[in-house]
Parts: C-alpha cells; structure tokens; sequence
C-alpha cells in the first residue's frame, strides 16, 4: 500500500507556513501541514507591521486580532542619532497604507491563532510531528518523512514540498548557500517587565527604539502589563562579556541608556535573559523543482522595521499563488514561475534592508564604536549608495513624514540630505539630477515576458529590464511616461503631464519620474546617443 498522497505538505506552523496553507486549502488544495511544537510555544518578534494586517484580512483572521485585544501601535518612537531628543512616526501619515496601525501581539496566541485557522480552513494540521527526512522525486511526486511525539515514524507522498522551517532551514539547509550579511551579524538579548512605564494616551502602545553606543533597544507594549525589552548588538559581545555575564550586561547597557532606564524606574523583570543569534542571510535560492522556501527558511534580515512576521506572511502568500499555478498550469514554464517567487521575494527583501542600512548610516552617536561603523557602509555589498537608496525614495512618496523626519534627526551626508529634500519638493528626481535638462528613453532597455498574480494564479505579463539591472512591470502608467520621454520634457514638465492628463496625483507622478531615473529608464537627452 502506498503512502498518503497530498498536493502539498508544509514543514512548519509558523506564520509563513499557516499562511500558506490557508491559502492553498482555499484554492482546493490536500495540505498537510507538520508542526515540531505543541502550540502556543514561545516565539520572539512580537511587532507586527501595519502592513500586515492587510495579509491578515486575507486569511480571515484580522477581525479575531482585532477582538483578542492585542496592543495596538500607531506610530514608533526613535531615539536615534545625535539628538538624543525623542522623535515619533505615525503610520497614518502614510498615505497609501490600508490600515494606521499594526499590533504587538504575544508570538504564542498569536501563532495558534493562526494554525487553528489554517485548520478551519481545511489544512490536516499534526502538531508534534517533527520532520526527519524528505527526498525529491524525479516523477514529480516527493516524500516526507516525519516522527510524532511517540517516536513512531511515517512518510507521506507529495506533489510539492513549502519549507517554513524557519531558521533551520530544513530543506533550504541541504540543497543552497546561505550567504551572511557582512554588515548584521547581531545578537539579540532581551527579557520581560512588568510595571513599565508607557507614554499617555494614542501612544502608549507604541514601539520605542532608543540607541547606545553598543546597539539599539526595543521595548514592545505587550497586554496584562507586560513589556519586551531587548537589545540588537554585535555578536561579538559574547565574546567580550563572557566573564561579565548576559544578565550584568543587558543591566549594564540598561543604565547607559538613560531614556529607557527612565521608563524602568519602579519596574520589576519577570523573566530570564534570553539570548539568540539575530544574523541576516539569504540562501542562493528560494525554490527548486518540487519546493518553495517561505519566511526565515529562504531568508532572515536585521529586526530593526519588525519586518519578520510580514515577510513571512507575504512570502506565504507569494508561495501559495506561485505553487497553486505549478500544480494547476503544467504547461507554464516552471522555472519562470518558480523564478517570479524568487524575484518577488527578494525585490521585498532587498527594500526593507535598505531602510535598515540607511537608518544604520545616519546613527550619529558614538561613531568610534564598531557596531556602529560596520553598520554605517552605505556602499552595501554588489549595490551603488544610489541604487541602494532607491527602495526608500521611489515608494518614500506615500512615507514622506517618515523620512522628512529622518533627515531632521539622522547625520546624512549632505548630498543625500539635499536629494531627498529635492525630490520631496518636487524639483529634482535624483542625484545630479538638473531639473532643468532634458530626460529621453534609455536605449538600453530590454523588454522580456514575465508574470503577475492574477487572482489564485500567475499570468503571463510584460516586463522590463532596466540599465542597472532590475526588472519592474510593465504598467500603462509607466507605458505613458516613457511614451513622453523624448518630446524635450524636464523631469518637472514629465511630472506636470502626468498630472495635467489626469492618470496620476503630484506626488504619485513624482514618485514614477523618480524610479525612472533612478533607474536610468529616463537619462539626459545629451547622454543617450
């Protein structure tokens, strides 16, 4: 007799695999989904992003978050840079986010929540079964091997494998690289309070991030009075402090913190120190004939923007859609659908380590210390300070309070200073950039045949490849500007008829422009030749 035939199985119950296993059940899918713990289990990365309450509503689990009485955090509250002066962003001053506000959530509850859901919506759900084994078939049928609790061991069939294993990487851990930020090799050390002192009001459950001259804190609001204190340093203060203590560190750095140790006062701690590895990585690939990598498991970075949870719930979903089509197009090419993941993913990923590396630049205090200056390199590994740059301004449109503060508070180079000032005026669209000259179509740019999620599936759509690099989608608004490009418009007159023909508000015509140059779609007329 043949072992059990399933779609898809899902290594891990995390947030990542129960989102995609949600999803995939909704698409009519047999998923069995294996989880190693018993849940609720402890987990850490308990601030949730705004923009993830968008994914939430898509599994339907947004309404019970909202009823379960989680914190809400409109805004974050920085003490960063050399104005030790505190500085708070609030997410309703970005225009285009859904929702204004994001959660701290308990990782237990909050996870369970989540793999409950997964089995309401028709996922086979086995908690305390830990996966020991997989093999990869040649006939398009792979198998799972997995122990439940009493040791009794058993395989199962499947046609596609989702690793959302986390940090072990179980699949990804065997078959790729995993290359290490040179930059975030960190360590986080954190515990649990009670009796903390929170701001008044709308802001009393905010997120705080104050610096030191060893690293950052976090302290997260969480319910029943209790709040989560940690810090993100260099790893090699284990080594440093190996005679001194975690328990005499984290108090020491606690004092030379003066704005946290302030809200402590009268505060008593209701936990051990924890310690755990917080390097960033990402493996050479995130898909392979026969599985997909979701989450921590294709890729981790800095916790810096509490970017965890969203990535693993956007890339649960980019693998839902993505394995969805394999299983239901054989005849779309599949190592073009596979590479839409991986493209879609990384764009992600890559953006929200730009804004870690450019709010690590503007950290004015205590230049000296190594944590510090390893952080500061703008100029990040196979990426221009330019190009770097670009995720943050060609989106920073619908952020602009986000970053105007920024500039206020950070040591920005000058250069950057006035780009950024520019661009939010309206009267520049990048680096050395005249407002004033001329902007014409690049001639070299590639047009190549891509994907796009339409609906439970990928479709076939257009894309281009731009001179630096990167491939963008081919949209009728980005049809229009280069259709402009080449009648003598500036950069400001392109911005204008974007505007005056009415397909574009200013700022979101400037944001368009601006990606276009960035990205050498749009060079000066006396280049082009």
């Amino acid at each position: 007799m043949e072992p059990d035939l399933y779609d898809v199985v899902v290594i891990g119950g995390g947030p990542g695999g129960s989102m995609s296993g949600t999803l995939l059940s909704d698409f009519g899918k047999r998923v069995l989904i294996l989880e190693a713990e018993k849940f609720p289990r402890y987990h850490i990365g308990e601030s949730l992003l705004s923009g993830t309450a968008e994914l939430m509503n898509r599994i339907g689990v947004l309404d019970r978050v909202e009823g379960d009485g989680y914190i809400k955090k409109h805004g974050v509250e920085w003490v960063w840079g050399e104005n030790r002066e505190p500085w708070t962003v609030y997410f309703k001053d970005a225009l285009a986010m859904p929702y204004d506000y994001g959660y701290q959530v308990e990782r237990g509850e909050f996870d369970k929540l989540l793999l409950d859901n997964a089995r309401e919506h028709g996922a086979e759900v086995r908690e305390e079964h830990r996966v020991t084994d997989f093999a990869l078939g040649a006939d398009g049928v792979s198998t799972v091997t997995f122990q439940d609790a009493a040791g009794v061991s058993t395989t199962v069939r499947t046609r596609w494998i989702v690793d959302s294993s986390g940090q072990g990487g179980l699949v990804t851990k065997r078959l790729h690289q995993q290359n290490w930020d040179p930059y975030l090799k960190n360590l986080a050390v954190w515990s649990y309070w009670t009796g903390a002192e929170r701001p008044p009001g709308l802001d009393a459950g905010n997120t705080f991030l104050p610096t030191f001259g060893d690293g950052w804190w976090w302290f997260i609001p969480l319910r029943d009075d209790r709040t989560s204190i940690g810090m993100v340093v260099d790893s090699k203060v284990v080594q440093e402090n190996r005679g001194l203590g975690m328990e005499a560190y984290y108090a020491e750095c606690l004092a030379r913190t003066p704005e946290l140790a302030k809200r402590l006062e009268g505060a008593q701690r209701a936990d051990k120190i924890h310690v755990a590895r917080d390097w960033s990585y990402a493996y050479d690939r995130f898909s392979g004939d026969g599985y997909i990598a979701v989450g921590d498991a294709a890729c981790f970075i800095d916790p810096l923007f509490s970017t965890g949870v969203h990535l693993a719930m956007l890339s649960g979903f980019l693998a839902a859609v993505t394995v969805n089509t394999v299983l239901d197009r054989p005849e779309m090419d599949r190592a073009e659908v596979l590479g839409f993941y991986e493209s879609a993913y990384r764009k992600e990923f890559a953006r929200l380590r730009a804004q870690v590396y450019f709010l690590y630049s503007g950290h004015g205090d205590d230049k000296d210390s190594y944590f510090w200056h390893a952080r500061s390199q703008f100029d990040v590994p196979d990426a221009e300070p330019e190009q770097a740059f670009i995720s943050l301004i060609a989106g920073a449109f619908q952020h602009r309070s986000w970053y105007s503060r920024y500039l206020q508070q950070l040591d920005v180079p000058a250069e950057l200073r006035d780009t950024i000032e520019q661009i939010f005026d309206g009267k520049s669209t990048g680096v050395g950039v005249d407002p004033h000259q001329s902007l014409v179509a690049s001639p070299d740019v590639t047009y190549v045949d891509d994907l796009a999620v339409d609906g439970v599936h990928l479709r076939p759509a257009r894309s281009l490849v731009t001179p630096t690099g990167a491939t963008l989608p081919v949209t009728e608004a980005l049809e229009r500007l280069l259709s402009l490009a080449g009648g003598g418009h500036t950069s400001v007159e392109l911005v204008d008829e974007l505007v005056r023909d009415g397909s574009h508000d200013r700022e979101a015509a400037q944001s368009l422009v601006h990606e276009a140059v960035s990205h050498r779609l749009l060079v000066p007329a006396d280049r082009s030749a």
